[in-house]
């Protein structure tokens, strides 16, 4: 557990205060032989050290306190819901329904809001008691769904999206609910606005109905934290769904939710689509963005039709413009981009020249571009320059604040043990780094350097500097791209299918391949492609064979992998979502042939 760094500092003054600052142990070593006031100096500093020790051990108690009543309430609000829904038809099958075919039957009146949002709570209730996906349940989302179809009655206009219930991920602004990211002393500090893209939702007629787990801190691409607990992979238990946003992938994936809103900083909607084998995209950042945050918005959903529609509408809605961050761009949709029939130039890469992915990942490249190629579409061979040099940039901008912000949240607090190498490495000082690097490069994994061991930012030049050095990098990389001619490129999400939990801790390296697109902040979307079968396995004993150590953890955490989703991402240019869209429709359509 952290200290908090007031209790820390006081601990640290006041012993310094026993043994060199204090007057009357001064004036004690006037009188007396220095063995009696060194006994003193230790005696008093002794209990300090316990008075301190106790304080801090009350304090934690206090947290352990907060989160045990808030489980209670939510408890209490869960089982409220269940009694409410007992009369629910656990049959419907609105649930089962393809979102467009759901919406037309809103839209028709065939289907009622409190119906289909009823449907959905009873279906969200069973899932998240199977795999603990969700946080907390809106309890307003039934008084909502009754003014809808009140105002429908009446003869009112409905939304595109009217009556259709939509999850949001733990850290998204619901007002009235925590977002609490995990952490205890966010508990009890329920948002005053709702988010600017929830507002946008909520006037296109959707209703927002729960809120969905995530990693604590959401700095990493597992699903635990000392509040909530550990979500599970709905295609096996064992396995990660992914994070940040692993609570909603989750859902979706099981059927619980039609849509879902989540956040991505380095790949923490795209991951989580990816391992469980759902759609997704990641826009550019001042395309769709929250108020002065810097992760951008990510839209999840069963199928590639529902994130165009959900996308379209939300680029050319001005709630977005009205509630949101005044650095959005008001760039309405491209309905031409989207819609061109011309035939496409692609890249594809099987991996990025850093990190070696698995022989299922690589197979999914290959059939992703064999189908592209008999739709009529030109593909390419395309590396990323420099990966390894993204990342250890990447993360060094990321805690260019030492990562206080980051260690002041989680003081006095239990931590979750997948932080525990992350903050491990913040507690190396940047000076010592270097005499690490040589000893964990060749005893364990020269792929560990730029995360944990990388040069980090301490003053505000190097910041400066490191801004500059990344605006050149991305110089390079697009004219890298158009000297290939290139309207999108295709490659891995990640080094292989999903991890199981217990390893998440130790792969942060194979975030090479989503982050790369948040340091460049290109608009990329997932799709599934198959699933991990018995060749891969086979050949991931005979292929794939390395020496490091993270490597040979790929390979341990795949073995058994065998139905889970193989995804890959489709990337595209800033402020180019309509063309990423149109890749991912074309390519998904190709599959279903």
């Amino acid at each position: 557990m952290f200290v908090d760094n007031v209790l820390t500092d006081s601990l640290f003054y006041g012993v310094r205060y026993i043994f060199f600052k204090n007057p009357f142990i001064q004036t004690m070593g006037s009188l007396f032989p220095d063995s009696s006031v060194y006994m003193l100096k230790t005696m008093s500093a002794g209990i300090l050290v316990i008075y301190f020790t106790r304080f801090t051990t009350k304090l934690i108690g206090l947290v352990k306190k907060t989160i045990d009543q808030k489980l209670k309430e939510v408890r209490r609000n869960k089982e409220r819901l269940e009694q409410d829904l007992a009369s629910v038809n656990q049959t419907n099958s609105c649930v089962e329904l393809e979102i467009s075919v759901l919406l037309q039957k809103l839209q028709d009146g065939h289907l009622s809001c409190v119906e289909v949002l009823r449907a959905y709570q009873a279906k969200a209730l069973e899932i998240t008691t199977e795999y603990n996906c969700i946080t907390e349940f809106i309890l307003e989302a039934e008084e909502w769904a009754k003014k809808l179809d009140a105002d429908a009655a009446l003869g009112g206009k409905k939304g595109p999206l009217h009556g259709l219930p939509f999850s949001v991920k733990d850290n998204v602004g619901i007002i009235g609910y925590d977002s609490t990211i995990g952490i205890s002393r966010f508990l009890n500090q329920p948002s005053t606005e709702d988010a600017a893209i929830v507002i946008a939702l909520k006037m296109l007629g959707a209703i927002p109905f729960c809120k969905t787990n995530i990693p604590q801190t959401n700095m990493s691409f597992g699903c635990s934290n000392p509040i909530w607990g550990l979500t599970m992979n709905p295609w096996d238990k064992e396995r990660t769904p992914g994070g940040s946003t692993g609570g909603e992938a989750c859902l979706i994936a099981a059927g619980g939710s039609p849509i879902g809103i989540g956040s991505d900083i380095g790949g923490s909607v795209r991951l989580p689509a990816a391992f469980c084998g759902i759609y997704s995209i990641k826009p550019t950042t001042s395309r769709i963005r929250y108020k002065f945050i810097a992760s951008v918005p990510g839209i999840m959903a069963r199928d590639s039709q529902t994130v165009v529609t959900v996308t379209k509408l939300l680029l050319n809605d001005n709630h977005l413009q009205i509630h949101g961050d005044p650095d959005l761009l008001p760039i309405p949709w491209n309905e031409k981009m989207f819609s061109e029939k011309r035939s496409l130039r692609i890249g594809y890469y099987e991996d990025d020249g850093f990190f070696p992915t698995t022989p299922g990942i690589r197979r999914a490249i290959q059939i992703a571009k064999a189908k592209l190629e008999a739709s009529g579409h030109e593909l390419v061979p395309f590396l990323p320059p420099h990966v390894e040099y993204v990342l250890n940039s990447f993360i060094s901008i990321l805690t260019a604040d030492q990562s206080r912000y980051l260690l002041e949240a989680l003081s006095n607090d239990d931590i979750d043990p997948v932080l525990n190498p992350t903050l491990l490495a913040l507690s190396i000082p940047t000076l010592v780094k270097p005499l690490f690097r040589p000893f964990v490069s060749h005893f364990y994994s020269a792929k560990l350097m730029p995360v944990y061991l990388g040069n980090r930012i301490r003053e505000t030049h190097q910041l400066w500097s490191e801004i500059t050095k990344k605006n050149l990098y991305k110089e390079e990389f697009l004219s890298h791209w158009r000297e290939q001619k290139l309207d999108l490129c295709i490659g891995p999400c990640f080094a292989c299918p999903a991890p199981r939990s217990v390893d998440v801790s130790k792969l942060s390296p194979a975030l090479s391949y989503t982050s790369l697109y948040n340091f460049l902040d290109f608009p990329v979307g997932i799709l599934p492609i198959d699933k991990e079968n018995v060749e891969d396995q086979a050949k991931l004993e005979v292929e794939y064979k390395y020496s490091d150590a993270v490597c040979n953890l790929v390979k341990a955490t795949t073995k058994g992998a065998t139905g889970m989703p193989l995804a890959i991402q489709m990337i595209g240019l800033p402020y180019q979502e309509e063309m990423v869209l149109r890749g991912m429709e074309v390519l998904d359509a190709a599959m279903r042939q």
